[in-house]
């Protein structure tokens, strides 16, 4: 659920168009057009019908067809015009928003990922766009279509009788306030329908990346049971708003009939000409659907604004700081932490007091149990996250005073999470910057991880398309990809989390050999649960519930009595 607080009005959506009146202008006018061909077709009723049916006047007799079809030749031009140019600046307006959204995810910080799930972030970008950007066009020019309509109508009526239209007009006050209590209650649901589609991704999404857990352990039941209350969440909203809209159309049209009914009594009563009668009154029943439909359309405006509450919330999150000026321009890194606290939050703090120096080209391995606090140390180093107190310096200098570009641009990354995108297997090893890389590099880095292998047995080699997260890839051969993409970059300081944790044992031992070859004069930073992946680095941290613990060569912790020691014989640090 994306947190509350900014509430968009109308008028300020409408900055989106501005890049595109020209054509919204155009479109507006084709509004126009439509709209007063119809006011001016009931207006000719009452001289068609008395000139051309009463008095039988030839002339008129023959100018009816002429008349009707220019009439609604016009009215067609302008519909296209408002209906076309409407639709290309709503268009616009959803690539304008998705593209400003998708961009605001890649400046967003980690914290903003940690609070949101991926399938609310999703039904932002794809749903609430939809829903935002159709309120600016598409309701926009109902809108403006109806209401301009209301006015000619309205103009007819005054014109052939100024008394009765008065009394139509005194009930539009009345309607208008009715609309403004009703549409609050909109705008509350919409909120509920935002979240509750953000609910249903969220849950499809997890179903699908996790439906091999789902169905090894029996999880069907839970998940359709979940859907169905998120489905059923969803329905309940949807009929509160439908049934919300019908009340607003029923206290509408029931207002609008009081005013007809008063109008029919005086104009028989006062002997108003047949003709001009009935022009006034097709007039006013003209009135009552496109009165009906505006009130509608209201409706319909909250749930666009309650989608625009969301958007906007995005659009107004803090991107990560970088207010570093420092170029960071080094091919040795050294890290030192002095008295380094870190809290997610107020009430939990994640690491207490670190003091740790690590000079350029060690290699040092984090142990320790589970949520001890290895990955929060290491995320602190490229600015995933940033300190909560003490002083966290890259060569000496404190790591904020660096641009967060120059910083990771001397770091490399392989996760135990593997990241392979829909792409090339050529474009997922040379990502990002390295797309300047030879092609001679690219088949070295695949080589050096021990992929090369198995890469040259693809339908295409290098070229054949990966799909989802290299889904057809095993789980080592994945993990070789993204070690031989931290090949490529070559940076001087390497992260290494797990890095070996889903190949097999002969998989393993090649690229532990590869491994030692690419972290030679490379400070790095391994969070390590297999013991292979620790014998040969400089010295061991152990962290336990955020604090350093015990620190040291492997050898040396290996045989004294500590956590080091409990880890290893309790077979936490796995051969």
């Amino acid at each position: 659920m994306i947190e509350s607080g900014t509430t968009v009005t109308y008028r300020s959506l409408l900055r989106y168009v501005k890049p595109y009146r020209v054509v919204f202008y155009l479109a507006l006018f084709g509004a126009v057009i439509d709209a007063a061909m119809k006011g001016f077709f009931i207006w000719m009723l009452s001289p068609i019908l008395e000139e051309g049916f009463t008095k039988q006047d030839p002339q008129w007799v023959s100018l009816i067809p002429f008349l009707v079809i220019g009439i609604f030749f016009i009215r067609s031009l302008g519909n296209y015009m408002a209906a076309y140019g409407f639709t290309w600046v709503g268009r616009k307006i959803i690539n304008d928003l998705r593209w400003q959204i998708f961009s605001q995810y890649l400046r967003l910080p980690q914290r903003f990922y940690d609070r949101h799930t991926s399938g609310g972030l999703l039904s932002r970008l794809i749903y609430d766009i939809e829903q935002m950007a159709n309120g600016v066009s598409k309701n926009f020019v109902l809108m403006i279509r109806e209401f301009l309509s209301i006015v000619f109508y309205l103009a007819v009526m005054f014109y052939y009788s100024w008394q009765l239209a008065l009394v139509a007009f005194v009930v539009f006050p009345i309607i208008a306030g009715v609309i403004h209590q009703i549409n609050k209650r909109f705008r509350r649901i919409g909120h509920g329908i935002q979240d509750s589609v953000s609910d249903i991704s969220n849950t499809a999404e997890e179903v699908i990346r996790g439906h091999k857990i789902v169905k090894i352990f029996d999880g069907d039941d839970r998940e359709k049971n979940k859907f169905k209350q998120n489905l059923k969440g969803n329905r309940q909203l949807q009929v509160k708003i439908a049934a919300t809209k019908e009340v607003l159309s029923t206290i509408t049209l029931m207002l609008v009939a009081f005013a007809l009914a008063i109008i029919m009594y005086l104009a028989a009563k006062n002997g108003m000409p047949a003709a001009d009668f009935m022009a006034f009154m097709t007039a006013m029943l003209a009135l009552l659907p496109t009165v009906k439909n505006l009130s509608t359309i209201f409706s319909t405006i909250q749930t666009t604004m309650a989608a625009a509450d969301s958007v906007q919330q995005i659009v107004t999150a803090k991107p990560e700081e970088d207010t570093g000026t420092e170029v960071l321009d080094s091919q040795q890194i050294d890290i030192q932490f002095n008295q380094v606290s870190f809290a997610y939050n107020e009430d939990s703090t994640a690491l207490h007091d670190i003091n740790l120096a690590i000079h350029a080209g060690d290699k040092v391995a984090f142990v320790g149990t589970s949520g001890g606090g290895k990955s929060t140390l290491v995320n602190l180093v490229p600015r995933f996250y940033d300190i909560s107190s003490g002083s966290l310096l890259i060569n000496q200098r404190p790591v904020e005073d660096y641009s967060l570009r120059s910083l990771r641009d001397h770091l490399a990354v392989v996760s135990q999470e593997i990241i392979l995108f829909n792409d090339t297997v050529k474009n997922n090893i040379a990502y990002g910057a390295l797309r300047s890389c030879s092609e001679d590099e690219i088949v070295d880095a695949a080589r050096k991880a021990h992929a090369l292998e198995f890469i040259e047995q693809l339908p295409d080699g290098f070229d054949t398309l990966l799909g989802e997260n290299g889904t057809g890839l095993s789980g080592g051969q994945r993990q070789r990809i993204a070690i031989a993409r931290a090949i490529l970059k070559n940076a001087p300081l390497l992260i290494l989390d797990e890095a070996t944790s889903a190949l097999d044992t002969e998989s393993e031992q090649a690229i532990q050999q590869a491994l030692k070859t690419v972290m030679k004069n490379k400070t790095t930073l391994i969070i390590a649960h297999r013991l292979s992946t620790i014998e040969d680095v400089d010295y061991v941290v152990v962290l336990d519930q955020g604090r350093i613990v015990q620190q040291g060569s492997h050898d040396s912790l290996s045989h004294e009595d500590g956590p080091y020691r409990q880890l290893l014989d309790s077979q936490q640090l796995k051969h």
